[in-house]
């Protein structure tokens, strides 16, 4: 198993999900490099990425689930799952994230419109020379005052769960989902 080290970084300026939302009330962004020997395919990276994801994460998801249900907010209880790793187009979904955007194999938009808060987490390769990144970026706008209420606690939680997601999944996938070409 490969070790990947994530790190913060900026949202890529050529990003969809930057031009995706009328304004951005927050925004972050990590990378880090995929193995040089292995031919990378965005789908894949991102099917790794939103697939799999450690027992705690799970956990603390059906936990914002139980909580937000009452104030009629959008939970992943009963959304039908995809897993297709060779069409990953607008319309389309990995697990409970919907695909809004695409850019050919350099970048895939998921995201939702929900009445406290949109938001959209791109997933996008970048290449430079023999050295491949993936940048995972999430730009969110604020509705209302319960979207700025319920991020308050996600904040903090959000930039555990983006780097520990990331490692988690490409850890686990490569050699395996990560090694199918465009």
């Amino acid at each position: 198993m490969n070790k990947i080290f994530v790190q913060e970084t900026n949202i890529p300026s050529t990003s969809l999900a930057v031009s995706s939302l009328p304004h951005i009330d927050f925004a972050d962004a990590f990378k880090c490099q995929l193995p040089a020997n292995e031919p990378q395919n965005i789908d894949s990276v991102t099917c790794a990425i939103f697939l799999t994801m450690p027992q705690w994460i799970a956990q603390l998801l059906e936990l914002r689930n139980a909580i937000v249900r009452p104030f009629g907010l959008k939970t992943s209880i009963g959304a039908a799952p995809s897993s297709n790793q060779d069409e990953l187009q607008p319309g389309t979904a990995v697990g409970v994230f919907e695909v809004l955007d695409r850019r050919l194999n350099e970048e895939i938009v998921l995201g939702e419109d929900d009445k406290h808060l949109d938001y959209r987490v791109s997933i996008q390769l970048e290449r430079e020379k023999e050295k491949c990144w993936v940048v995972v970026s999430t730009v969110v706008k604020f509705n209302n005052w319960l979207g700025r209420a319920y991020f308050v606690p996600v904040k903090p939680v959000h930039k555990i769960i983006v780097p520990a997601m990331m490692r988690y999944g490409l850890e686990r996938s490569t050699g395996n989902a990560l090694g199918k070409t465009a």
